[in-house]
């Protein structure tokens, strides 16, 4: 699917009306002051703003508060949550790989990515969530198996695909098995550009490595959070490799913007009206 400049712009021409979140949001645990602007939380008071503060500091989230985010209220359907890691290299540095996703699993954390179906304002789409919290998001063989699987059947189906990405990278503690992950998702992405099925990713921080490259910024429209951190890896490391003086602030949501890597920078109360008229536009006879 080709989106052109012009249809960009057109965002901008969004019907009012649609709700920022799909449905309640559940609580989450946040600091007694912003760190942007240092004014004292309501806990209450940001959660009915999806999590951002008046000065504009957008707050990680989960997964579980991704979710009803985007999706109508009750309609996601999850798939494949009954595969789970396993820890295949025996890796123990700097703490065993199997005690980690059993803490993690008794924490509630699924994975690092839930996928599944739903419907956003009455349309159908796959959504697909990375949780940053479960080994800093990093794509896993079961998040690679998980993603491609809902990637493959929305280029089938025909269904568009939303994908909500915080990642790090391929997990280190899976080795070349999750390198090979890259390759089996950005293979999915190809099915979904060569179906013509829409593909719409949302870029929050952090985005890097991995990940980013061969998923997160390969959509038909890349839309960051604002402030978000989105790169392959980071800046001392760049500089170690290339000797080149990096400019302030190049891995930003904004610098991005500006130099053509990414189409959008959405506030996170903003998000859910365009991502409808994205599908609107889809679908409209």
């Amino acid at each position: 699917m080709e989106v052109s400049a012009s249809s960009i712009m057109s965002i901008a021409e969004r019907p009012a009306g649609v709700a920022i979140q799909g449905g309640e949001l559940p609580l989450i645990l946040l600091p007694s002051n912003c760190p942007g602007c240092g004014v004292g939380l309501d806990p209450e008071e940001m959660r009915s703003q999806n999590y951002v503060c008046e000065c504009g500091h957008h707050f990680r989230l989960g997964a579980d508060v991704w979710i009803p985010i985007i999706a109508d209220e009750g309609s996601f359907q999850e798939r494949w949550g009954d595969v789970r890691s396993h820890d295949l290299l025996n890796w123990t540095v700097p703490k065993r790989y199997e005690a980690v996703v059993e803490e993690l699993l008794a924490e509630g954390l699924n994975e690092s990515v839930r996928t599944g179906t739903a419907t956003l304002e009455g349309m159908p789409i796959w959504l697909a969530a990375f949780d940053f919290g479960f080994v800093g998001g990093t794509l896993s063989i079961v998040a690679g198996e998980r993603l491609a699987r809902g990637m493959e059947q929305a280029a089938s189906s025909g269904v568009p695909y939303i994908l909500v990405c915080a990642s790090g990278g391929a997990r280190m503690q899976e080795g070349l098995l999750a390198l090979m992950q890259m390759a089996k998702v950005n293979a999915a992405v190809g099915a979904l550009h060569d179906a013509g099925v829409p593909f719409f990713s949302v870029l929050t921080d952090p985005t890097f490595g991995g990940t980013a490259a061969s998923l997160a910024l390969l959509a038909d429209v890349n839309i960051a959070e604002p402030g978000a951190a989105i790169g392959f890896t980071g800046p001392r490391v760049i500089k170690q490799a290339t000797y080149a003086d990096l400019p302030a602030g190049f891995q930003s949501a904004e610098f991005q913007l500006e130099h053509g890597q990414i189409d959008l920078v959405t506030p996170r109360t903003e998000l859910r009206p365009m991502l409808a008229h994205l599908l609107e536009m889809h679908v409209r006879p």
